[in-house]
């Protein structure tokens, strides 16, 4: 019995780890990204690519983790609507 509790703990523990550190990262993209949002859409795709990117990365693809990056890298500060929807365009058919 004493064997399985402390099997269990290791488990609970190993796969908290990541969990804890992919919050970590997420809190660190999403602070680091979200500075200086204009636009909602702006926030929405930023919050969506830092949650993929960070919160659930062995199920996110590589093309789609580009496709992030390049949302993360190019919408910080921007203030137009058409802007945010010709660059979600450019990264979509870029990386997708």
């Amino acid at each position: 019995m004493k064997h399985s509790l402390i099997t269990i703990a290791v488990f609970l523990f190993a796969i908290s780890t990541p969990t804890v550190a992919g919050q970590l990262e997420y809190d660190n993209c999403i602070l680091k990204s979200l500075k200086g949002a204009k636009l909602d859409l702006s926030t929405q795709l930023i919050k969506q690519a830092c949650k993929e990117n960070h919160k659930n990365p062995n199920v996110t693809s590589a093309k789609k983790s580009a496709y992030n990056k390049c949302i993360l890298k190019h919408l910080i500060g921007v203030e137009s609507f058409q802007a945010v929807m010709e660059i979600r365009s450019s990264c979509s058919s870029k990386y997708k």
